[in-house]
């Protein structure tokens, strides 16, 4: 993502504020599958039921400055490459083994948080298995300064030989063309296969890329819209006293403005999660760019022929995961709940609530919360497992410690239950109200059906 990788301040914040508000009813519950994961992302399932999944590592120690690069994302901390990445298999019953260890890795030092490397495994129909890599920086830094030439690519993966062939190279594009026009940073985080096509979204170039698995590369590339929203209109953590300018009197990068505050400011899309729809579109969820603005980040459908991108709907708050159920409910990842600068700051320090939701949007439009809070956390990565339930890298942004990332399961409440709709107008609560009668008539009908077997 430009100028950052899922946690930019600018500043030596100290923020602690947390958003308070009604919680919507749970409609879910929340297990941990597995933990002390080193920043994990996105996974899938093979034949046999195991995860593949990815964690994008802790980077490397630094090595007095070699390998590291100003992040674009914590006031220009060092950044810094080492083979801590991974992807591991995690077996029905929780077992963890490594199946492609030492990956590269970059992620602020000292603490080895907001880790960027492998980001995303899948199989195709033919138990093919893919592999892409993340960046999170200048691509024109990764193969002098980071030495890490692996980095910013998709690779299709023997898994007999632990070889990969690549396939894509997402971080020369960019250095190449800049399809966004905006600062150049690269940093593909997901993907999905149709047919033959890997269809890419890449948080730091803002784009989304059609690759062919047959080794024909990039074929076509699409960047998302910005959202142009007045900067009277965000809301800014407050500068330390006797700050300034934050910025040193150096110039904005291109696709940035500096806001009356003082603090620079994108209005870059940053699309994170991408699946295929029921009727064979692809849709996206954005993240949004700082300062994170609540309620702002949007849902894509994409044309997979002409990659044409067009919004479905919006009001969410940095979004990191999209997935539909068997009906064709779509369900949203809310990665944090409130602007991430709240409760995160510099390097990474979580000093507030992280509580992430899943959100179903219906058929219909109508939207639910099925989780919210409840242990769900800063999480990445959002999809549905063979046994019906949901599951989630939770703290995807954490090393392992003792807040580090898990892989969670979600279950689901029956078909049966009445689930309560989020109350968020009129109609809601008339909708809340409608069901708690019907409730009540089913329970009546049910005691009045008792009594007559009883008889």
């Amino acid at each position: 993502m430009k100028f950052k990788s899922f946690a930019l301040t600018f500043l030596t914040l100290c923020v602690a504020s947390v958003a308070a508000g009604t919680k919507a009813a749970q409609a879910a519950s929340l297990s941990v599958v597995a933990d002390q994961l080193n920043n994990p992302r996105n996974f899938d399932w093979d034949s046999q039921g195991n995860i593949y999944l990815t964690e994008s590592g802790s980077g490397g120690d630094g090595n007095g400055g070699v390998n590291c690069i100003p992040s674009p994302s914590a006031q220009y901390i060092p950044l810094c490459s080492g083979k801590t990445g991974s992807v591991v298999k995690i077996a029905p019953d929780g077992t963890k083994t490594p199946v492609l260890p030492n990956l590269t890795s970059v992620a602020l030092v000292p603490s080895g948080e907001q880790g960027a490397g492998a980001a995303d495994f899948k199989f195709d129909s033919k138990g093919n298995a893919y592999l892409l890599m993340g960046l999170a920086g200048d691509p024109n830094n990764r193969d002098t300064v980071l030495q890490a030439p692996d980095l910013g690519k998709l690779y299709k993966v023997d898994l007999n030989t632990g070889s990969l062939t690549p396939l894509a190279d997402f971080a020369a594009y960019e250095a190449a063309n800049n399809p966004d026009g905006t600062d150049l940073i690269n940093n593909p985080y997901g993907f999905t296969i149709k047919g033959d096509k890997a269809y890419v979204v890449d948080g730091g170039s803002n784009v989304i890329y059609r690759v062919g698995l047959d080794g024909t590369g990039i074929e076509q590339v699409a960047a998302f819209p910005q959202q142009l929203i007045p900067t009277n209109q965000l809301e800014f953590p407050t500068l330390p006293e006797g700050t300034v300018d934050p910025t040193g009197g150096a110039a904005p990068p291109p696709g940035f403005a500096i806001a009356d505050n003082g603090l620079p400011v994108s209005q870059q899309s940053i699309p994170t999660g991408i699946t295929v729809a029921p009727d064979g579109s692809l849709t996206v969820s954005e993240y949004t760019y700082f300062p994170y603005p609540e309620g702002k980040a949007r849902i894509y459908s994409v044309n997979p022929d002409d990659l044409s991108i067009q919004t479905i709907a919006d009001g969410f708050t940095q979004l990191t995961g999209v997935t539909y159920d068997a009906e064709g409910n779509l369900y949203a990842l809310q990665h944090i709940n409130q602007s991430e600068w709240k409760a995160i700051q510099q390097g990474g320090v979580i000093t507030g609530d992280i509580s992430g939701s899943i959100i179903k949007i219906g058929k219909d439009g109508s939207r639910e919360t099925i989780i919210s809070g409840d242990g769900l956390e800063a999480a990445s990565g959002l999809y549905f497992g063979p046994d019906g339930a949901l599951y989630t890298s939770n703290r995807a942004r954490l090393a392992p410690g003792e807040r580090g990332g898990q892989l969670v399961k979600i279950a689901l409440n029956s078909a049966g239950a009445a689930k309560v709709p989020e109350p968020g107008s009129v109609i809601a609560l008339l909708a809340t109200a409608a069901l708690g009668a019907k409730a009540m008539k089913r329970k009546r009908q049910q005691e009045l059906l008792d009594k007559v077997e009883t008889i």
